[in-house]
């Protein structure tokens, strides 16, 4: 993604810089052998090292620049989940997150002028977090690097940039360029946080399993605004102020407004990124009697790319550094974050000798299927946006006709689904036992949260195995009652009595019916004294019916002559509206 920042335009912000110290290997001495060394100080790396250091594991976290941020003040990455929020609670950051950001659940969707629906990502009111709090991303890394200084176990090591790296049997040897020279450090693992030019990738050879560079050419313009005129998310399709292209538009801090352009349909998209064009079309958005400030803009564009392999040895790679896609579902920063979280707690386990090295296997297993799942849908959302072919845009605008019509066909409208934690179905982890009411709670989901005594039933989760019994009393872990929590029970598929247990990062490990102390046990046990099974594999990211639907159905109406693909169309739409959005049986989705 390249961008441009307006020196002359700027909204008044002054990024911290952090201090350079000349580590202490430059005076010749040999590296000590240090658990686990994290390069890259973006939302990946800072994340790890939290998560690392609040376990009391001794890291080295090492950045190449001295300050947070990337690409000027681009406001970049804003939108940060629930699933983020959750995790980020841990070390005191989520509540200065939503103290200085822009709250919101809801979002509209605009075709040409009209307004379709409204839709609202978290109707529930008793959750701890919103589905989304909008803050530009280096607020959210510099309220990170404050949590770190204060952890004894995390060393921040910036302005070292990481030239080498050479694998060996029992630790990773790096190479360390700072300005007081050249220096070397070992490590039993090293996680790559490094970004979407990772130099650890380049320097192991890791491959991607595809890769390819979207068409598709964007511009984000932000702008300052008097007031605040709500904090909904609209998606505009077919914008007449953008001359029929996409526009996105979102609510950040410091009355600052993120908008997306989609300006590949110009002649000159170079040209429609420069100041002056984008004045013009966010004049024709707000109004020509509303007064903007223009304070950041710049074009991108976006590649599909993902790892074959997420793990290389001891090597960790994560966010950017293991896959990139569009950022339509604000999935990029909130995925490297549940890549950190995923990764840092069995680290943590192998590292002190509390579980066998087999155990990081199942990063591989659990977020390399999360990261093609995230390229998927960030790409399906891509075409349904800006469809490539005239079989999409009849398909697209099917779609669009039956949501202004039906509820039930809201959510065949893929404006960018948005990023919700990934579900590790398929995790050799897992156990079960019994027959639950709900599949929202199963084995590999993220807790789902609720109201808990006088608190939450997500902060009650702390960073290591914890043991919850529904209906249980005077057992050792947490008890819930029936009373007061029959939302809980609802989330969890409890009818009567069950035991659940959860991974130190928050998501369901095991549960079974009844009330088991021992079944928790052999939960953990099965964690703890981790046998890998070369019959394991990978999941496969299961596309919703709707996008296959689309998929095939374009593929047919592209094959036949145009000039019968309007009417080859109308008696599937016809029968999906019959069927009342049940797609299974129409065209074999």
């Amino acid at each position: 993604m390249t961008a441009t920042f307006q020196p002359d335009r700027m909204p008044g912000y002054v990024l911290p810089k952090y201090e350079y110290r000349r580590p202490p290997e430059l005076g010749g001495s040999d590296s000590p052998l240090y658990p686990v060394i994290v390069v890259g100080a973006g939302l990946a790396g800072l994340t790890s090292a939290l998560e690392l250091g609040s376990r009391g594991v001794r890291t080295v976290l090492l950045d190449d620049d001295d300050t947070v941020g990337a690409q000027g003040l681009s406001s970049r990455g804003i939108c940060h989940a629930k699933r983020s929020l959750e995790i980020f609670d841990r070390f005191g950051v989520a509540e200065r997150i939503r103290a200085k950001g822009v709250t919101w659940n809801e979002g509209d969707v605009f075709v040409r002028d009209e307004h379709i629906f409204r839709f609202n990502l978290q109707p529930e009111q008793d959750q701890k977090f919103p589905a989304f709090v909008n803050l530009q991303q280096f607020y959210v890394e510099q309220y990170l690097v404050e949590a770190l200084q204060r952890m004894q176990a995390v060393q921040l090591r910036w302005k070292n940039r990481v030239a080498g790296v050479k694998p060996q049997a029992d630790h990773v040897a790096l190479t360390v360029e700072t300005p007081d020279g050249e220096y070397r450090l070992r490590a039993q693992y090293v996680v790559a946080a490094d970004g979407a030019h990772s130099v650890l990738r380049e320097q192991l050879g890791a491959k991607d399993a595809e890769s390819s560079l979207f068409d598709n050419h964007w511009c984000i313009a932000d702008v300052r605004m008097p007031g605040t005129p709500g904090a909904v998310r609209k998606a505009f399709l077919d914008a007449p102020q953008n001359d029929g292209g996409a526009i996105w538009y979102h609510q950040m801090a410091d009355g600052i407004w993120r908008t997306d352009w989609l300006i590949s349909h110009y002649d000159d998209p170079d040209a429609e990124a420069k100041p002056e064009r984008a004045r013009e079309r966010l004049k024709k958005l707000l109004g020509p009697d509303t007064p903007f400030e223009l304070v950041w803009v710049g074009p991108w564009r976006f590649r599909r790319r993902v790892l074959e392999r997420m793990t290389h040895g001891r090597v960790f790679f994560m966010g950017d550094a293991s896959a990139q896609h569009s950022p339509f579902g604000a999935r990029g920063g909130n995925r490297a974050v549940q890549d950190a979280n995923n990764l840092a707690w069995k680290l943590a386990l192998v590292v002190s000798g509390k579980a066998p090295a087999a155990l990081l296997e199942t990063y591989e297993l659990e977020r390399h299927f999360a990261a093609r799942e995230n390229v998927e849908i960030a790409s399906r959302s891509a075409v349904f946006i800006a469809p490539e072919t005239d079989g999409q845009r009849l398909v697209r605008d099917a779609f669009l006709a039956l949501a202004r019509r039906h509820e039930w066909a809201r959510p065949m409208v893929n404006v960018g689904r948005l990023t919700v934690a990934s579900v590790y179905a398929h995790s050799p982890l897992n156990m079960e036992r019994g027959v639950f009411s709900s599949a929202l709670a199963q084995p590999g989901s993220a807790a789902p949260d609720g109201r808990f005594e006088e608190g939450y039933f997500a902060e009650r989760l702390q960073g290591e195995f914890t043991v919850a019994y529904f209906g249980g009393e005077g057992m050792e872990g947490l008890c819930i009652g029936h009373r007061g929590h029959d939302a809980l029970f609802a989330r969890y598929g409890v009818e009567d009595k069950a035991t659940y247990v959860f991974r130190p990062d928050g998501h369901v490990l095991a549960r079974c019916t009844g009330i088991d102390a021992g079944f928790a046990r052999k939960a953990v046990e099965r964690v703890t004294r981790f046998v890998a099974s070369a019959q394991a594999q990978e999941a496969r990211s299961v596309q919703p019916a709707s996008d296959r639907l689309f998929d095939r159905l374009s593929a047919q109406l592209d094959a036949i002559p145009q000039v019968r693909r309007a009417s080859a169309l109308a008696p599937v739409i016809s029968r999906i509206e019959e069927q009342r959005g049940d797609l299974a049986g129409i065209t074999g989705v």
